[in-house]
């Protein structure tokens, strides 16, 4: 930087002071008249920029000034040029060098105006090369001060003429530089403001962002339990539901009213005693579990957050772990007993074939009911047996050798054998005048040969015709209809009753191992799941309709032999 010839003005003169009485009335009033469109125009718009660079704009027009620098102190008390303007050839690129940092140092520290009319005539610094070099005349800087807080100075100075100032024109720039400095702080405030506020915006989308990028979800309640905040997530996992801020949590709809009361149950023991209890609600198809933590507010109120989360999958895996292990441990119980039956059955079957041969060799003539009861024992021996090797075989199901077979006649065999010696279906008339417990079996003619195990098979029918017969029993009354027919290149098994039907609620677990509704008269739970056993290993089609109220239809459509042996081909 040159030499500040200013540099030697270590103490300023009285008369570089101003003196409020070298200024006229009228002057003033002129200029306190432009003084006030000025500061009008200055406060349009409270941007700092615009504000600085009409301050230079207006501090031309007030004092004739060729040429002019703002400076801003910084909070650390440095300070640095703003603005720096030649009134005829623009903007001053190299303000460091171009000002004389002496005046503008002793305005702020001083923090009075100051006056130097004629710098020549004033000092004794004519001989200065620096004085020809900057080409300074006159000098007027004050200081921009608002609410007692310093935040700069204006500085203007002429090189053409001496005496451009006076008095009046340092009271004017002293006022509208007071006046600016108010603009000029109460724009800095609005932007320092606005500054916050989109950074406080900025750091709330942030927040947000984050918050909806979890699988959970959070809702917040103030200390009255009204709504505060609701993430995205917290809505989309509530199916929707409009959560709206200011609105009681317990009248929000987010769930039934039982619910509801539950978790302000567990909100209030949470409140009460803290900890981090986790609880789980289902709401429709899905099951959310949920927990508290506590917020603290800037407002020093404590409010309480709620996590959502998710969990239906979870708890579906946790089901079916359970139900794997109890299935499994059933499963090795079902064994222990099919093994034990198995131990009794054999001496069963021995004695009475040997009973049977006894009485032949020994030429007993035996009556047809006799001999007929004899055979039926063998038969049922023979069934029990396969039954509990079915036990074995229930969750691994072993395919038996296929043989061809007319399911006309193993339907008319088993519901007859059904009738007559088990007793299923006494009581069921073929009459159709009965009106209790009727029984209507419709076998076609002529039916296509199916492959298939008999013993699966026989099986399959009495469990289908078991549950029908319960059905109509415990409603009363009621038909039960066996049809056997052609559909199309099938064979359609048709097992129908106007029992009371199955429960909604109950009909998607029908086919589930174990589960039953007649546990207590005797139920295993295991009918239905040996049907589609047995319709899956003969590559069957299952279907079930049930009405609660008013009865169930049971349909397996077999392929016939020939379809099975093209397919296998």
């Amino acid at each position: 930087m040159p030499d500040d010839f200013f540099d030697e003005l270590d103490d300023l003169t009285s008369g570089t002071t101003p003196e409020p009485t070298d200024y006229t009335v009228e002057g003033v009033e002129i200029g306190l008249q432009k003084l006030a469109s000025l500061v009008e125009d200055v406060n349009r718009d409270l941007t700092t920029s615009t504000i600085l660079d009409r301050i230079m704009n207006a501090t031309f027009e007030l004092t004739g000034a060729e040429r002019g620098f703002l400076v801003l102190v910084s909070e650390h008390g440095e300070w640095n040029f703003r603005v720096a303007r030649n009134m005829e050839t623009g903007a001053i690129e190299d303000a460091e060098n171009a000002a004389s940092h002496t005046i503008i140092r002793k305005v702020l520290e001083g923090r009075r105006p100051i006056l130097i009319n004629d710098v020549v005539g004033a000092s004794d610094l004519t001989k200065q090369q620096s004085i020809a070099r900057m080409q300074v005349r006159s000098i007027m800087g004050a200081p921009l001060i608002s609410k007692g807080k310093l935040i700069g100075a204006a500085y203007v100075d002429t090189s053409r003429l001496a005496g451009v100032f006076d008095q009046t024109s340092l009271v004017l720039f002293e006022s509208f530089v007071q006046l600016a400095a108010v603009a000029l702080e109460n724009a800095r405030l609005i932007e320092a403001e606005q500054k916050a506020s989109t950074r406080y915006r900025e750091l709330q989308e942030y927040l947000d962002t984050i918050l909806d990028s979890q699988p959970h979800g959070v809702i917040i309640l103030d200390r009255r339990l009204h709504i505060d905040y609701v993430s995205a997530q917290a809505s989309t996992l509530l199916n929707g539901t409009p959560l709206r801020r200011g609105t009681p949590f317990a009248n929000s709809g987010c769930c039934d009213g039982e619910t509801m009361l539950i978790i302000l149950q567990n909100l209030q023991e949470f409140l009460q005693q803290g900890g981090n209890r986790r609880a789980v609600f289902g709401l429709g198809d899905r099951t959310l579990a949920y927990s508290f933590f506590r917020v603290s507010h800037l407002s020093g109120d404590e409010r309480v957050g709620m996590i959502l989360e998710d969990v239906t999958l979870q708890k579906q895996l946790e089901r079916k772990l359970i139900e794997s292990e109890k299935q499994s441990t059933i499963n090795q119980l079902a064994g222990g007993i099919a093994h034990e039956i198995n131990n009794s059955l054999q001496p069963v079957k021995g004695r009475v074939e040997l009973l049977a041969l006894r009485l032949k060799n020994m030429g007993v003539p035996l009556a047809d009911g006799v001999e007929k009861d004899l055979d039926t024992i063998s038969a049922l021996s023979e069934r029990i047996e396969k039954i509990a090797l079915d036990l074995k075989h229930l969750t691994k199901p072993v395919k038996s050798a296929f043989v061809s077979l007319d399911m006309g006649e193993l339907i008319r065999s088993t519901v007859e054998m059904m009738e007559s010696t088990t007793g299923t279906l006494k009581g069921f008339s073929r009459d159709s005048g009965n009106r209790g417990y009727k029984l209507e079996v419709d076998i076609g003619e002529n039916l296509p040969p199916v492959l298939g195990d008999a013993h699966g098979l026989e099986s399959a029918i009495i469990n289908m015709i078991l549950n029908s017969a319960h059905a109509i029993r415990e409603k009363g009354q009621g038909t039960l209809t066996v049809n056997v027919h052609t559909e199309g290149e099938a064979v359609e098994v048709l097992i129908r009753d106007t029992g009371g039907g199955i429960h909604p609620d109950v009909l998607p677990r029908v086919f589930q191992p174990y589960f039953t509704t007649r546990g207590n008269a005797g139920g295993t739970g295991l009918g239905m799941c040996i049907v589609q056993n047995v319709a899956e290993n003969h590559g069957a089609r299952l279907e079930l309709k049930s009405q609660f109220g008013e009865g169930t239809e049971i349909r397996l459509t077999f392929p016939t032999a020939k379809e099975t042996a093209e397919i296998e081909a």
